[in-house]
């Protein structure tokens, strides 16, 4: 599966899915609106798809994310925990 830009990358002659999302705006910057959009879209329909195992999974996550971010550190190593 490749997203990528309406112009195509070179590699969507080797995916089996290509998911093309526009990025044009009206500033000197390409948009991440729709990219991320699709991405976020697709994250969903997977979490769905898998049920109760992707909730627990997200949660664990998520719990991990927010010990790291409150300073937190493995288990008795005094390391944070993203440097595991």
């Amino acid at each position: 599966m490749l997203l990528t830009d309406p112009w195509l990358s070179p590699a969507a002659e080797s995916a089996d899915v290509v998911l093309p999302a526009r990025v044009e705006a009206p500033s000197p910057f390409d948009s991440i609106v729709a990219p991320v959009a699709l991405v976020e879209t697709l994250v969903a329909a997977v979490h769905a798809r898998l049920g109760p195992a992707a909730e627990e999974r997200m949660r664990a996550a998520e719990d991990t994310l927010h010990h790291a971010s409150a300073g937190g550190s493995c288990k008795g190593s005094g390391r944070p925990v993203w440097a595991s």
